[in-house]
């Protein structure tokens, strides 16, 4: 059955959405984090620019340079050890050349343009691994690499190495005919890592009550893993008895706000990889489609979003406030920049930007088309009203629209498709922005 929305009533204003966004416990959360933030102190979050951990600002040693989208897994792995090893620190986000041009200013420090870099008493350092050596060695206080340890770290170092080489073998190169090769060495060296998780106490490499850096060291590329194996080749890697060992420290990890501050989703990922990595290349297999829908959202970004710990996309319940807050936290941030989404959106039917980058989604000199901004801007208030009160039903789409409605659901499928975690919103708000979205393409006559 097709559905309008609020067929007879009018549509509230930016400022009565605001207003009732203002009673919700979500908007209070993230308003009260973010005065935390603006002060140096509070959780790990994505806008994050200054992080004291009781410091004063004027003894903070550290910048850290890492990239706006969050898409670097360098970056990452730096990120969660500054917060785990409570280093005070100052953000500077950077582009990276796949999605936009980087500062004179930065290119100046450094030439190459890599990131991530770490600035420790103005000495510019480069190399993730060589960075948190540095770190570990400048700030001891909190300790991630056991000096009676290091031969088993380096160890596991070098077999995260091969972990890394497998996995590009297996994604992103084109699957010979015959036996699965590429996929069984990948396994078998899955195998070894959840051997070594399986040696010591607990769900770290080096045993402890805490992450170290060969977790560090991992978790950003095995995050990436997760995405990619499944979307490409069906392989899942989370929730399965082989790799017991594996999903109890991803759970452990997922527990962590260092690291829920950092932790992409499975869409983002794979439009992120192939600009950095080179494309994923498909097996053609049932489980491959069915990934294809679900990280894809043709069959998961639909009312009503169904979200769970065993879903072929977990969300841990460590990171799961419930579908209330999922869709208040989407509003809010609809609702708060909204002028600015709008004219976003409206690229949608606007011009292609006189040069374009490696990300197929990245398109920072594009221009609006604002003719659209009026039926973008009212949409947009119908999708945060729904977010707001979940009235939103499911729907059938249309078929025989006009060519006004076609061009404003490319304006909303434009924002749609470039809703980024955690740059933009948690996994489960994104989750129901997109499905939000969709419906209100649907529900346009």
């Amino acid at each position: 059955m097709r559905t309008s929305v609020r067929a007879t009533a009018v549509v509230p204003t930016w400022e009565e959405l605001r207003a009732t966004l203002e009673k919700s416990p979500t908007t209070q959360r993230i308003k009260a984090e973010a005065e935390e933030r603006a002060a140096g102190r509070g959780p790990a979050h994505q806008d994050n620019r200054l992080r004291l951990f009781g410091a004063r600002e004027e003894d903070v040693r550290v910048t850290f340079y890492r990239d706006h989208a969050a898409w670097c897994p360098y970056c990452q792995k730096l990120w969660i050890m500054l917060e785990e090893k409570q280093i005070p620190y100052r953000v500077e986000k950077i582009n990276m050349r796949s999605y936009g041009d980087k500062p004179k200013e930065f290119l100046a420090k450094i030439p190459s343009g890599l990131l991530p870099v770490v600035e420790i008493d103005g000495q510019m350092i480069t190399e993730s691994l060589v960075i948190m050596q540095i770190l570990e060695r400048e700030f001891p206080e909190r300790v991630t690499l056991p000096e009676d340890k290091l031969d088993l770290a380096n160890k596991l170092l070098k077999l995260e190495r091969q972990l890394f080489s497998d996995w590009c073998g297996l994604v992103f190169r084109p699957s010979l005919p015959g036996p699965l090769g590429a996929r069984a060495g990948f396994e078998k060296t899955l195998d070894e890592v959840d051997k070594a998780l399986g040696a010591t106490p607990g769900p770290w490499f080096l045993g402890g009550e805490n992450p170290g850096i060969v977790d560090f060291q991992y978790v950003s590329h095995v995050e990436r893993m997760n995405a990619s194996v499944l979307y490409w080749k069906g392989l899942q890697m989370r929730g399965t008895t082989r790799w017991a060992n594996l999903e109890k420290w991803l759970l452990a990890f997922e527990a962590r706000p260092s690291y829920q501050a950092t932790k992409s989703d499975y869409y983002t990922h794979i439009m992120d990889i192939p600009p950095q990595y080179g494309p994923g290349y498909p097996d053609k297999n049932a489980t491959v489609d069915e990934a294809v829908g679900v990280i894809g959202g043709e069959t998961s970004w639909r009312l009503p979003v169904k979200l769970s710990a065993d879903g072929l996309e977990p969300l841990p319940d460590a990171m799961n406030r419930g579908e209330e807050d999922a869709r208040h936290e989407a509003a809010y941030k609809i609702a708060k920049n909204a002028e600015n989404i709008v004219k976003f959106a409206c690229r949608g039917m606007g011009e292609e930007g006189a040069k374009r980058f490696q990300a197929p989604l990245a398109d920072p000199y594009a221009q609006p088309n604002m003719n659209y901004s009026s039926k973008v801007d009212e949409s947009l208030r119908v999708v945060v009203q729904a977010l707001i009160d979940g009235t939103a039903v499911p729907t059938t789409q249309s078929t025989g629209v006009t060519s006004d409605v076609k061009s404003l659901r490319k304006c909303l499928a434009y924002l749609r498709d470039r809703v980024g975690v955690p740059r933009d919103m948690s996994y489960p708000a994104a989750m129901q922005l997109r499905a939000h979205l969709n419906w209100r393409m649907e529900t346009l006559s």
